[in-house]
């Protein structure tokens, strides 16, 4: 069932390049995280999301400190070495600082355009709109000076509909591994997952429904072992998730930042752009990189640990990942109290050896089961 999916993955060039011949759209490549692939859509644009890759830093590293985050290091790696030709031009928000100074390192060393989202601290939902209402307007413009076609409400309903019919498929797939932990290979899934960052939003519909179809005729397994929650930024390395399956220990749930925190979007309505793109933004899932104090990340976690009947949390730490390792402390206190188990597993994109993951991992599974 999963033999397409994990075909895509591993030849994200070939697929790109074939999809962007078929359509004629300019590839446009979207940093970390949450710009609205919606607006790129209605522009004309194709838009292929990069959370990073195991390429190690060798000349990323004349930019970037060795202590930034492997995702900004491997990401400008990527177009270091010429692996990006196909994008024409880069989105950016300004998730974190590293991400807010890659964008300025982009603007410096290469000739593409890159479109800023800039999104704000300020507390009030009135401050928000305020604020983004500017923001967007400009990157409007923006993107359709790089497409050249203008955004108009068809087209914007249309990207809309596609998009939100996206994370609708995606959160089909979230529910069935709630309700039937251990169905899923945890690789497989979010080799699923990630397919969705490359494929044309039609495309995927096909082959995501063509798989739910197939899942929901599935009985439940009987799965034997720990379930866990993931909490992190990106679920990469995917060659992770083979040790969790190894170990017999089922992922029901998640909030990686390209996982579930995207996943849960809501549909950006086309009558009340800037408000939906707010609502977008903040909500519902919080994130640790984004400032929302009426979106408490504590309770969140706690509350998916009740209602996924998980026997613990794992946090899934990418090195040097600032934002996360703020959050981390306090989350771990709130767990405890409520007297949830935890452990922590130290990953980075560009690894190669998992040996003492893979000991980590086993240790906390037999944890749970003791």
């Amino acid at each position: 069932m999963f033999e397409s999916f994990h075909e895509v993955v591993a030849n994200v060039s070939k697929t790109v390049t074939d999809h962007e011949k078929k359509m004629g759209r300019p590839v446009i490549g979207v940093m970390p995280a949450y710009f609205p692939l919606e607006l790129i859509h209605a522009a004309g644009g194709y838009p292929v999301q990069l959370w990073g890759n195991p390429l190690p830093p060798e000349r990323a590293d004349a930019f970037l400190q060795s202590y930034c985050c492997s995702v900004a290091r491997s990401i400008l790696e990527l177009e270091l070495r010429g692996g990006a030709h196909i994008v024409q031009a880069y989105a950016f928000t300004s998730l974190c600082d590293t991400l807010v100074n890659l964008r300025e390192i982009y603007k410096r060393l290469f000739e593409k355009p890159t479109l800023e989202l800039s999104i704000p601290m300020t507390r009030t939902d009135d401050a928000r709109r305020a604020y983004l209402g500017s923001v967007i307007q400009r990157l409007v413009e923006d993107l359709e000076g790089v497409t050249g076609q203008k955004i108009s409400e068809a087209s914007m309903a249309e990207a809309a509909r596609l998009y939100g019919r996206s994370r609708l498929l995606q959160r089909e797939l979230y529910q069935i591994r709630r309700e039937k932990p251990g169905l899923i290979k945890n690789h497989d899934f979010y080799t699923v997952i990630k397919t969705g960052f490359f494929l044309p939003a039609d495309e995927y519909h096909r082959m995501l429904a063509e798989l739910l179809a197939k899942l929901k005729e599935q009985p439940a397994s009987e799965a034997r072992g720990p379930k866990i929650i993931l909490s992190g930024l990106i679920f990469d390395p995917l060659e992770v998730m083979n040790i969790f399956d190894e170990a017999n220990i089922h992922i029901v749930d998640d909030d990686f930042a390209n996982g579930w925190r995207s996943v849960s979007k809501t549909d950006l309505k086309t009558d009340d752009l800037t408000g939906s793109i707010t609502e977008y933004l903040f909500n519902p899932t919080p994130c640790c990189c984004l400032y929302n104090p009426d979106n408490d990340r504590h309770q969140h976690l706690v509350d998916s640990v009740k209602d996924n009947g998980a026997d613990g949390i794992l946090f899934w730490c990418i090195k040097f990942c600032e934002p996360d390792a703020f959050d981390r402390p306090q989350l771990i206190n709130r767990l405890k109290e409520e007297k949830i188990r935890t452990g922590l597993i130290d990953v980075e994109l560009g690894m190669t050896n998992f040996d003492a993951l893979r000991t980590r991992i086993s240790a906390f599974g037999e944890i749970l089961e003791g």
